[in-house]
């Protein structure tokens, strides 16, 4: 047993190429200082990459640094005709920008949700960027939630893959979110997910008990499980919601094939999306019974993360998460 707490970790490192696939994780509080030597080579990159997405020369004549957010410094540029959003980090972050890019396109293409148009992304000066529409943010509006639950039942009801996971890697925030694919939907989430983030935040210091326990717990939760395989936007609640006119865009996806109750259950956790939302959604399409228990165990994956980065700002999370995961493991005491 105990080789098996290595194994959500040790298996990726092991990989030639995984030091850049999951630096941020071990670097979220060391990039922002060096963004502040932003040159003007890679503002030249940027209308480089505009100016073939567009066609026609793309001048930078207005810049805006809107904030650092948890990770990467978000600037709104334009030429007076054509406002772009910019995400800017290291050099080494160019895997999760094209991560979230190759994302966009996924969903894009499934002619469901809206999101973000995604222009380009690139690097210079030992910086990278991710190039997006940007989006005139309005009022929420209770209504449109609505026809934002017709398109996330939509989302779901698309045929995909017999198995669990996607073709690359992808992040849920600043955190490397592993893939690899699986016939198991047990299997894939108590691995490849409650495993994987209890023993990141196990090398961080926070440990919430048996790994191996918790793991095997949340597999025998879902063994009589066997979800149909969603296109998952997976990183769904509110902050990632934007009004735009009529209409909802979402943004940061973290996608896989999964269980569209991951979506659901997350959407709720914090601050949930309006009834109408709900109502709508179960409407088109139910979910199934036991979802209540298993909203638990797919809570529990976000509070995992949301643990990790915000430990030192926000221990709420990290009360959140050991109750939780006391109810999950007193439920199978009984």
């Amino acid at each position: 047993m105990r080789v098996k707490q290595f194994h959500y970790l040790i298996r990726y490192l092991l990989k030639l190429d995984i030091y850049h696939r999951i630096l941020p994780v071990f670097r979220l509080s060391s990039s922002q200082a060096n963004l502040n030597h932003i040159g003007g080579a890679m503002w030249k990159s940027i209308s480089q990459v505009l100016a073939e997405q567009f066609g026609a020369y793309y001048f930078i004549k207005h810049k805006e640094k809107l904030y650092s957010g948890e990770m990467n410094e978000i600037w709104l540029i334009n030429d007076e005709v054509q406002t772009v959003f910019v995400k800017i980090n290291e050099r080494s972050y160019r895997s999760m920008f094209r991560a979230e890019a190759d994302q966009l396109a996924l969903l894009a293409k499934t002619n469901s949700i809206n999101v973000p148009l995604v222009y380009g992304i690139g690097n210079s000066q030992g910086h990278s960027f991710l190039l997006l529409e940007a989006l005139n943010k309005s009022k929420n509006k209770q209504s449109s939630f609505t026809i934002f639950a017709e398109k996330i039942a939509q989302l779901h009801q698309i045929q995909g893959p017999d198995k669990y996971g996607l073709d690359f890697d992808t992040w849920l925030g600043p955190i490397y979110q592993p893939n690899d694919w699986q016939t198991s939907w047990a299997k894939f989430f108590s691995e490849n997910r409650i495993g994987w983030q209890l023993q990141i935040c196990k090398e961080k210091g926070l440990i919430f008990g048996n790994i191996d326990l918790i793991v095997q717990i949340v597999a025998d939760t879902l063994s009589k499980h066997n979800p149909k395989p969603s296109i998952l936007h997976g990183n769904l609640w509110i902050e990632n919601c934007i009004q735009v006119d009529d209409k909802i865009f979402v943004c940061n996806p973290a996608c896989y094939w999964g269980d569209r109750e991951c979506d659901i259950a997350f959407s709720s956790l914090f601050e949930p999306f309006p009834t109408n939302f709900y109502q709508r959604y179960n409407e088109i399409y139910p979910l199934e019974e036991g979802y209540l228990e298993r909203k638990l165990i797919y809570q529990l994956y976000y509070l995992l993360n949301f643990s990790y980065r915000y430990y030192n700002k926000k221990q709420s999370y990290v009360s959140l998460t050991q109750k939780l995961i006391n109810q999950i493991l007193h439920k199978i005491d009984k």
